[in-house]
Order: C-alpha cells, then structure tokens, then sequence
C-alpha cells in the first residue's frame, strides 16, 4: 500500500494526479463497483465503514454508486494497493429513486402489490354496480320492461342481481381486509425507510499498473453499541460469572450484509486536546457605581465545564443506534466478533454476548438497620482489567433474577455488586432512651439523648460476614456537642468517606446473633433551634 490520501469534499480535483493521466490521454470508460461494506468499527455513538473496490490493471478511473449520501465527507479515507496511484476524487449527489436495503425493497414491493390488488376489486366492484344499475332497469315500468315477459325471464334477472350483489359485498370484504395489511406494511415502510434523500457517487481517477483493491472507509454518525452487563453469583463457589454483552444498531439505510464487525470503546468525535485555563481576573466597584454585573465572576474554563456537564446530563442514553478476541490497551477496548455478521439497516437492535469471565467473590451481608430492618447481599473481588463503560447490569443469584442495577465501574476501585435481600437474616431494633423522657435542658444548653440496640441474627447454615451501618449526628457548628458511645467498638469510622457513618464489620456464626448498639447525646444552645433532628 504506497498511497494513503485524505479528500474532504471541499477539495474536488485539487489533489495532483500521475503523469500519465494528465498527459491527455483518452479517457475509458469508468470501472463501475458498488463497493460494499466489507467491515466495521462500531463506536458508542458512530461507525468508521470500510467499502472496497476491486480494479484491474490499466484502469484509469474507478466509479463507486449506490452510496447513502449521509455520511461526513471530511472523513473520508482513501487508499489503493501497490502499484495503483489515486488522483483526482469528485463526489456526485443526486435524488434517491431505488430502495437501498432489502426490507425497504420488500415492504414497497409489498405495498404495490395490495394497492394494486384493491385497485382490482375497485373495477371488479364498478362493473358489478353497472350490471346491477342495468338490471334494475329491465325491471322498472316505462324503462324495457314489458307486462307480458316470460317468469323464466324475471327468474334469471333476479338470479343476476343476487350474484351482482354478492359480487359487491365480497368485494368490499376483501378491501376491508387488504386495506388493513396496506396500512400495516405502510406503517412498517415508514419504520424501516432511512432519512436519505440523496445517492452518492465516487468518481476516482487513478493509474492502475495491477489489478489490486482500493479501500474507502469514512464515519457515520446513526450508529453504535450500548454495552450492557450480566452478573451471575454462585453463592456457594464464591464466584460470580461477569459477562459483557452489547445491543448494537444502524441506520445507514443499507443493509450491512456479512460484514467483518468490531466494536470499540474509543471516541473518535472527542475533543483531541483538553480545555487550558485563560486569566482569572478580580476587581472592585467604586462605592457609587452601580453594580449592572453578575455578583460573582466565574472563570470561564469553570463555567465551560459546568455548561458541558448539563449538556451530558441533559443527553438522552444511545439507542440508535460469537466468539470475541479482545485486545486490550492502555486508552481503550476492541471486541472483533469472529466471521461475519449481518446488521439490517432500520434501527433494530441485535444483543450480543462479548464474552464471560469468573470472578472469586466474597460475599457480605450489608444492613442499615435505622433506615430498613432487612439485610442485603453485596459481592466484593478485584475489578477486571480493561476498559468498562457504563451500562445496565442484569443481575442473577443462584440461578433466579435479581434485578438491574447502573453499573459504573470508575466510581470504584473494587468490584462490589449488590443482590438483593437475604431473606435468611433478620434484623431488630429497639429505643433504649424513649424521646420524649430523654429531652431538656442542662445548664444553658438544651439536650436530647437518642439509645438503640440492634440484633442481627444469622438464619444460615453457614457463617456469614455483616456489615452494620448507622449515621451518627456530626456537629456543624462549633456550639453543637454529640457524645456518642458505641457497643462493640466500631469497625471504621467515615465509612465510604461519608461523614459521621460508622460500620461494625462482625462475623455471625451459623444460627448465631450479636448486638450492636449507638448511643447519642446531643447538646446545643437553649436559646438556638437544632436542625437535623428526627
């Protein structure tokens, strides 16, 4: 490969062509392709496609047709094989007149077909009337009927306006019926017709010394992959088997048929260079000039920043729109999807599986006892390797479904997924300071004493490790005293980093209980009102 040019649209016929071909030689007819899609690369959000043409030695032009004229002509790519030089690239739009996929193209047929048949039944229909309005005419006084007309005669007008009646109500059942699948497949052409009212054709120039290939591969914006996940613990092995999966789609408007699929982490369309902070200035306003500004100056990289978050948060997730080899870097992951896959182009959503891994686990039991009286599964392990964008996890304990969870891996530095209640430890709780005989004042101040005791029973046939979590009071103003006691002695204080959170980390032996207690005394101004009191 020994030519590799780049050609927005906006640069027709300034890129420099062999000599030969600028000697004025005659011009031959153009190699004609419809260079298909041969592979792939799904982004999140866009798709890198790859087209290629086959042309043989002595070609001086190729022409590629059919293109959906819907995708960023600045990122087009052309490149040829040794021995054949590419020259000038022209693009050429024109009005669409032929379906680009298959569906597309059968859904018409389909519908031509029905409006065509009720067509039918419409002159099946006005000759039946016309045959009725004639007979009924045979039989009216003063317009051909005759007072001495045989019986056999009036028999055999009557059994002809019955038949052209019937003729009629079966005409019009079956336009009932057709004119219900003519709105249906209506419906569903609409579905799948692509927003592309333009073709596009490629008109390269080349000098083709050998038969080779020539490679075309630009972005399309309508579609990409959303990754999803599925969680599935074996509470008795301690593993749990993390499976990433995808639901990709496209909208090209073409059929992607047996094409060589790889999706991707990356981003293509990010910015390539990170935002750089511009001069923040400060200022004072004379005493007596009136203030017509914002009251606090924000610096503009901050206020850029703040913008792009609620632009992201305002976006709505992608929609559209195997076996898996997975290479790993430092900045992103690829999953190639062995042999080749066949995506159509109206915006379905085909899952698949991007391959399973086992992860050894440890599994806790995890209660709030304040906030609920129930217990709930969390399994903790390493974090897999490799790159985890967000997405849904479904999630499976021993064998039954749990539920879906968002799943963001960055947030942690650990594996830890939730799954749901166990039934199999209990929790109670009582006051052991009732509050409204544990309120007053001592001194200058006044006081409140809040005393529980929590009891976590352990219902398995198996030790099992709990975690008990309780938010104790934290003083914001230096005025505020909380004396606080705890029984047993407190695992971890500022769990999670969260103020005032603390955590007893007990192991319950098989039908065993333990107690774990949290007394407050709360102290402030008399003369103040306390915020922040249940």
């Amino acid at each position: 490969m020994n030519v590799f040019r780049v050609v927005p649209l906006a640069l027709l016929s300034l890129v420099s062509i062999p000599a030969a071909l600028a000697a004025g030689q005659p011009a031959l007819a153009p190699a004609v392709s419809v260079a298909p899609v041969s592979r792939v690369i799904l982004y999140p959000g866009s798709a890198l496609i790859e087209r290629v043409a086959k042309v043989k030695a002595g070609d001086t032009q190729l022409e590629i047709s059919g293109l959906p004229a819907n995708f960023d002509t600045d990122s087009v790519q052309v490149e040829a094989d040794s021995g054949i030089e590419i020259g000038e690239i022209v693009w050429r739009d024109s009005a669409r007149t032929q379906p680009l996929n298959a569906e597309e193209a059968r859904l018409e047929a389909e519908v031509r077909r029905l409006a065509d048949r009720i067509d039918t039944l419409n002159v099946e229909k006005q000759a039946a009337e016309r045959e009725l309005k004639y007979l009924d005419a045979l039989v009216k006084p003063g317009e051909g009927f005759q007072s001495g007309s045989p019986a056999k005669t009036l028999e055999t007008i009557r059994q002809g306006s019955i038949q052209a009646q019937r003729r009629i109500l079966a005409v019009d059942a079956q336009k009932r019926d057709l004119e219900r699948d003519l709105q249906a497949r209506q419906r569903d052409l609409r579905q799948v017709r692509p927003d592309v009212d333009q073709v596009r054709v490629l008109s390269v120039r080349l000098s083709a010394k050998n038969e080779g290939q020539v490679r075309l591969r630009y972005l399309f914006q309508d579609a990409g992959w959303r990754p999803a996940y599925r969680a599935a613990l074996d509470s008795e092995s301690g593993t749990v088997t993390l499976e990433r999966t995808a639901q990709i789609a496209q909208r090209s408007g073409e059929d992607w048929n047996r094409v060589s699929l790889a999706l991707s982490t990356g981003q293509p369309r990010q910015s390539a260079s990170g935002p750089q902070p511009n001069t923040w200035d400060l200022s004072l306003y004379s005493e007596d000039e009136e203030l017509m500004h914002a009251p606090a100056a924000m610096p503009i990289q901050m206020k850029m920043q703040n913008q792009a978050g609620r632009v992201a948060a305002e976006e709505p997730l992608q929609r559209p729109l195997f076996g898996v080899a997975v290479t790993q870097s430092e900045f992103a992951t690829e999953y190639a999807i062995s042999g080749v896959v066949t995506l159509p182009a109206d915006g379905r959503k085909v899952a698949v599986s991007l391959g399973k891994l086992q992860v050894p686990v440890t599994l806790q039991a995890r209660i709030a006892p304040r906030l609920e009286k129930s217990a709930y599964l969390v399994a903790q392990g390493d974090l897999p390797e490799g790159v985890w964008p967000v997405g849904d996890m479904r999630l499976y304990r021993n064998g039954a479904y749990v539920g879906v969870t968002r799943w963001n891996a960055g947030l942690s530095a650990r594996l830890e997924l939730p799954f749901g209640r166990d039934a199999l430890i209990r929790v109670s709780g009582k006051s052991l300071a009732a509050q409204s005989g544990n309120s007053g004042f001592v001194g200058q101040n006044s006081e409140r004493h809040i005393a529980d005791i929590f009891t976590v029973t352990n219902l398995h046939k198996r030790p099992v490790e709990a975690l008990v979590l309780d938010a104790s009071p934290v003083g914001r103003d230096e005025k505020v005293e909380v004396e606080r006691r705890f029984t047993p002695a407190v695992s971890q204080e500022d769990w999670n980093d969260r103020p005032g959170v603390i955590a007893w980390k007990a192991q319950l032996e098989a039908g065993g209980s333990k107690e774990f207690s949290a007394d407050y005394r709360i102290r402030w101004p008399k003369d103040r009102r306390l915020i922040g009191l249940p």
